[in-house]
């Protein structure tokens, strides 16, 4: 048994650190004497989102699907009762009566399709 060994490899190339890519030197407010540094401000990111202005709905599970990431749920709007679909992690504590808050969507579309619900799950079964 012969065990071919290569030398026409090229060499492994290696990094001298996590950001040894970056060139560029950071800024550093210092103050025209040089004594005391500025603070230097990062410029934020104003994102608004669709939900922050939506209205929270109260909607009461009336019965859970086959399907373990849905469940039927009902609520009122004007005295007039209306049914969604909710899709949430698991549905394996959620039980028929338990009522939780969510943002209803302001599309007319994205009522007919299941709603997300970004909240905490029950940790127990039916207390919430």
């Amino acid at each position: 048994m012969e065990i071919e060994i290569r030398t026409d490899l090229p060499a492994k190339v290696s990094r001298k650190g996590k950001y040894a890519a970056v060139s560029e030197p950071r800024k550093t407010g210092f103050s025209p004497s040089g004594a005391i540094p500025n603070p230097v401000k990062a410029p934020l990111e104003q994102q608004t989102s669709a939900s922050a202005n939506a209205p929270l709905v109260e909607v009461e599970v009336l019965r859970i699907p086959p399907n373990p990431r849905l469940v039927i749920c009902r609520y009122c709007v004007s005295g007039e009762q209306r049914r969604c679909m909710v899709r949430v992690g698991r549905n394996n504590n959620f039980v028929p009566r338990m009522k939780f808050s969510l943002a209803e969507p302001s599309d007319s579309i994205a009522r007919c399709k299941p709603w997300p619900y970004a909240g905490p799950l029950p940790r127990r079964r039916g207390r919430w």
